[in-house]
């Protein structure tokens, strides 16, 4: 994805997993990206310094400047 303005944006999603009590993140933007954290914003941090390692390691030439836009579902019961 990118924006008129010529920056590139990573696509995580975040999904909640009721049974461990986690958010685990996963992206096809960034190969080998499978982490999890117990708040979003622990989350946000993880993956501020877990996809810019990824990408090195995968070989995955990214230039800045760069965006990450994570997309959070979490199910919500009703009654």
């Amino acid at each position: 994805m990118r924006y008129p303005t010529g920056m590139r944006a990573l696509k995580v999603r975040a999904l909640w997993d009721g049974e461990a009590g986690v958010w685990v993140a996963e992206s096809q933007d960034v190969p080998g990206l499978a982490t999890e954290a117990s708040t979003l914003e622990e989350l946000l941090a993880k993956l501020a310094v877990m996809v810019p390692e990824l990408l090195e390691e995968n070989g995955v030439a990214v230039e800045p400047p760069v965006e990450l836009h994570l997309e959070a579902t979490r199910p919500l019961a009703l009654s």
